[in-house]
């Protein structure tokens, strides 16, 4: 009976730490947030995408379509390009830090800083915007690689030192535990030899 309950609860604790969001799904999510802030944006404009990070573009288009607007890629190879307003993007600022939170769990913290312009069809500014944020969860230590992606360097963060207990009681326990098991094992065993 305990060992079902024990393997059912191994198999939900695998599946929550293999469904955390990935550091590049929270730049998505704080990049939508950002530009949801924004002023009215046109219905219909041409879009200057940065070019880093280039996974935060479809998850903005997506999200100013699913609002009902036309979005024109501004490097698209359409000849017929309209004379709409131009919004851009640019990173100011994208990064992730780990820090400890018990034993097996980091906190993880993802921050972007976004600048945000749309000009003008005559290319007058019409407004501009910066906004910084972050979001902070908490995921299991083993879960570093699923979240991470190693093309985008931005997603990646050295994972925080062990604690004292863990760099230095724990190696000292372990070599204790390990010379008197050894004692033990060679004084019961010379006892042994010395018996009729």
């Amino acid at each position: 009976m305990w060992l079902l309950v024990g393997w059912i609860l191994l198999a939900i604790s695998g599946k929550v730490a293999f469904a955390q969001e990935t550091n590049i799904e929270r730049y998505q999510a704080i990049a939508v947030e950002c530009v949801a802030a924004l002023p009215d944006t046109p219905e219909s404009f041409r879009l200057d995408a940065a070019d880093r990070m280039p996974y935060l573009r479809p998850s903005l288009v997506q999200f100013w379509q699913s609002r009902g607007h036309t979005v024109y890629l501004n490097d698209s190879t359409t000849v017929s390009m309209p004379e709409l307003p131009l919004l851009a993007y640019r990173i100011e600022e994208a990064g992730v830090e780990y820090n400890r939170r018990g034993r097996s769990r980091l906190q993880r913290v993802v921050t972007l800083a976004l600048q945000v312009s749309l000009r003008g069809v005559d290319n007058r500014l019409l407004y501009e915007n910066r906004c910084r944020d972050r979001l902070s969860d908490v995921i299991p230590r083993g879960a570093i690689r699923q979240v991470e992606t190693s093309v985008y360097p931005e997603t990646q963060a050295p994972p925080p030192e062990a604690g004292w207990v863990r760099r230095y009681l724990e190696p000292v326990v372990l070599t204790a535990a390990t010379a008197v098991g050894i004692y033990l094992f060679f004084s019961i065993r010379s006892g042994n030899e010395e018996s009729p």
